[in-house]
Formats: C-alpha cells, sequence, structure tokens
C-alpha cells in the first residue's frame, strides 16, 4: 500500500498555534481522534490568517477553498496534552498552494503528525478561482525573508 508521503518545508514555516486536548478530543482508543485533528489544523490556519490581519474568507476581498487533505501520522495524543502546530507554505501556484502543518507534543517534542492542506483562492460572489491575493504572497514572502 502506497503511503502519503509529506515534507515539512522548514524555511516556508509562517505561523505557530498553540492548541491544549480537551477530553472530548479523544476517540474510543483513548488517544486523539483523526476528526478532532483535523479541527485542529482548521484552528490553526484560522489563527494564522488572523494573526496577519485577514480572516480564511477575506484576504482582499476572496477567500480560501480547501482541496485537498492528506495526513501522516507519527505518535499518539493523550489528554491532557499540549501541542504546537506550525504552519508553512509550500508549491505556492497561481491561485492556491499547500499549506503544511507540523504538529508536535509540547512535553517531549515528539512528532504527532504531518498534515496538508491544498488551498484554493476563491471568490464567493463570483464563485470561480482567483489569483493569489498580494497579502498573502507578502505573508509568504516575509516568512521566507525572516528563514
Amino acid at each position: 500500500m502506497a503511503r502519503i508521503q509529506i515534507d515539512y518545508p522548514e524555511q516556508q514555516t509562517i505561523f505557530t498555534h498553540q492548541a491544549i486536548l480537551r477530553i472530548t478530543d479523544l476517540n474510543y482508543g483513548n488517544h486523539l481522534a483523526h476528526d478532532t485533528l483535523i479541527s485542529l489544523i482548521h484552528d490553526a490556519r484560522a489563527q494564522m490568517f488572523i494573526a496577519h490581519g485577514h480572516r480564511e474568507i477575506d484576504i482582499e476581498g476572496v477567500g480560501i477553498v480547501v482541496a485537498d487533505l492528506g495526513i501522516c501520522y507519527r505518535a499518539e495524543v493523550f489528554y491532557p496534552d499540549t501541542l504546537t502546530i506550525e504552519v508553512a507554505v509550500d508549491e505556492l501556484s497561481r491561485k492556491g498552494g499547500d499549506l503544511i502543518y507540523r504538529v508536535t507534543k509540547n512535553s517531549d517534542g515528539a512528532l504527532v503528525a504531518l498534515a496538508k492542506t491544498g488551498i484554493v483562492f476563491f471568490d464567493y460572489q463570483e464563485r470561480k478561482a482567483v489569483t493569489v491575493p498580494e497579502a498573502f504572497k507578502a505573508i509568504v514572502a516575509n516568512a521566507t525573508a525572516q528563514a
């Protein structure tokens, strides 16, 4: 069986987010539920846009659409672990790119998961994909310059 391969682009980190697990974030295996991890990376992405003065639905008047999602799990997480979620940009193209997430446990730095969401910038009024806003390009450029 072929496995998804996700590599974290160190020089492209644009945001770091802290998350505290809640007891309701666990599944029947008593560890972090996969649907919760998706919600945690969504929250990290939303907070990243807010930290840069935008919202997922309003980056220079346009929003984003998540076109795909992949996750590679590396370690279990248990309540009440706390996590660091780093967000990086990779493969920026004309209308979108990939956001890569590295999730680690704060207690020992263990890699919990690598995830990727392919995003497309989208004009919700026109109902069509649009070019990457200059404001987002500037976020990426600033992160690259600081690396």
